[in-house]
């Protein structure tokens, strides 16, 4: 595309513009330095160091090497389909019922440098078309692009847009004509950062239009300025009124049905991974409790949109999965009410449970959880299958010591998990036991009032989880 064509013509039309603003999602933790605090728009063109490359584009730095015979046809095909932007990581993986596919790209034009969203809005069209044409057994695609991120002095990729999509949606424009507007608007909820369209050429009315932020927090969004959130969560003296030295709500393991047991998996939502384990439970026909991070629910809404509509359960995992015995009762309320935000502008839902990514907190992080209304859930049997587990390894943690009324802890984040989860779910079954979800299995008979100072012990003892 000519780059002065794309600034001299007019911006995105109305329906890119509708789909595009109608779903954004806002806010991010920020860092310092980062793209949320530069000016909007005054610069022509995004900071330089915004425009590093974050990969090379060779087929094998290209593949995650989960299934590398589709993912090579996939690579070749997307390397040769002539996107504007840099191809970052292509992995293809199966649960034996559903294939799915993720794509990275870098946002930004990869020879001019130039953010539009007239790009994002092309490339993701012929990546939708390409994937579900080359590889017809596909039937799921998660798509993100990213940018160069600096989180505590250490780089990152900022995921700053985002489809997931699945083939019947969009089965009658795979071999159709070119017509992008019309595919964005099959794909659910897109998600495009406010910090990109600050930078991107063609996004001015799209900015003058976006949607306010909205009741929950007033003043500025969340990735403009984290700490101006915080105060605003609570001030110093509704934290001194509201934390009490008293007892606190929480689950150990559930007292209903000794013939239930209960399926929480953290993290996430993942690409791939996530798409994957909910076709598995819809398959099996088991509900799960679904601990979620905020910032990733930010960043890719429509995968808890999905695992709503499927009808699990979503708990309060924080905003930005960081330990929590660092913080005051400020931050910890900031972190639980991030999160509480992002849910909520996704998909509607009000959580009520909480677990503490790594089970690390303090006597004041369990008061404030509590006084804005969660119940602590601990766990039982946890499969360690964050810490490079293989999934023979990973069942057998889960199963070892399950009986009625367990918790079982996994996660969302990595193959291996979804490669277990069948064997976990057959294993229970095999030992009497059906899975279903926190609410549904231990529910508020198994809610219990403790001390702080008692229930930190049993939180240590049930081992660390990531």
């Amino acid at each position: 595309m000519n780059r002065s064509t794309l600034v001299a013509r007019a911006v995105t039309p109305a329906l890119l513009v509708a789909a595009l603003v109608a779903n954004h999602a806002w806010g991010d933790q920020p860092d310092p330095g980062g793209l949320s605090h530069l000016a909007p728009h005054l610069e022509a063109l995004p900071p330089a160091r915004l425009l590093r490359p974050l990969g090379d584009e060779k087929p094998q730095s290209v593949m995650k090497g989960y299934d590398r015979a589709r993912e090579r046809a996939l690579t070749d095909a997307l390397l040769a389909a002539g996107l504007h932007s840099r191809l970052l990581k292509v992995g293809v993986a199966s649960n034996g019922s559903l294939t799915a596919a993720l794509v990275k790209l870098q946002a930004g034009d990869k020879r001019s440098g130039l953010f539009a969203v007239s790009d994002l809005v092309e490339d993701t069209a012929r990546v939708v078309k390409v994937a579900f044409a080359r590889l017809p057994e596909v039937g799921h695609l998660d798509l993100w692009a990213t940018v160069p991120w600096q989180r505590e002095f250490k780089p990152v990729h900022r995921p700053v847009f985002s489809v997931s999509i699945g083939r019947e949606a969009v089965a009658d424009l795979i071999e159709a004509p070119d017509d992008p507007e019309a595919l964005l608007a099959r794909c659910g909820k897109v998600r495009i950062e406010e910090a990109l369209l600050d930078h991107a050429i063609d996004a001015a009315d799209a900015l003058k239009v976006r949607p306010a932020f909205g009741d929950v927090l007033a003043g500025p969004a969340l990735d403009q300025d984290w700490l101006q959130f915080s105060a605003q969560s609570r001030s110093a003296g509704e934290l001194s009124a509201v934390i009490a030295d008293g007892p606190v709500r929480a689950i150990v393991r559930g007292t209903g049905d000794p013939r239930s047991a209960c399926l929480t998996i953290d993290d996430g939502p993942h690409p791939l991974v996530t798409p994957l384990i909910l076709d598995t439970l819809r398959r099996e026909n088991v509900k799960a409790t679904f601990f979620v991070v905020g910032e990733l629910v930010e960043q890719y809404p429509e995968l808890v949109r999905m695992i709503v509509a499927d009808g699990h359960e979503l708990g309060n995992h924080t905003y930005s999965h960081i330990p929590l015995s660092g913080l005051n009762p400020r931050g910890v309320w900031a972190q639980l009410r991030g999160c509480e935000v992002g849910v909520e502008r996704a998909c509607g839902v009000k959580m009520r449970w909480f677990r503490p990514p790594g089970g690390d907190c303090t006597e004041e992080t369990l008061r404030a959880s509590d006084a804005l209304g969660y119940t602590t859930v601990l766990w039982t049997d946890n499969t360690g299958d964050w810490n490079g587990l293989r999934p023979a390894e990973i069942v057998a943690n889960a199963l070892q010591n399950l009986r009625g009324g367990g918790i079982i802890l996994m996660h969302q984040d990595n193959v291996e998990s979804m490669q277990a989860l069948p064997s976990i779910i057959a294993g229970a079954r095999a030992r009497g036991l059906s899975l279903g979800t926190v609410g549904d299995v231990a529910g508020d008979a198994a809610i219990q009032a403790m001390r702080p100072a008692d229930l930190l012990p049993l939180m240590r003892q049930s081992h660390v989880d990531r």
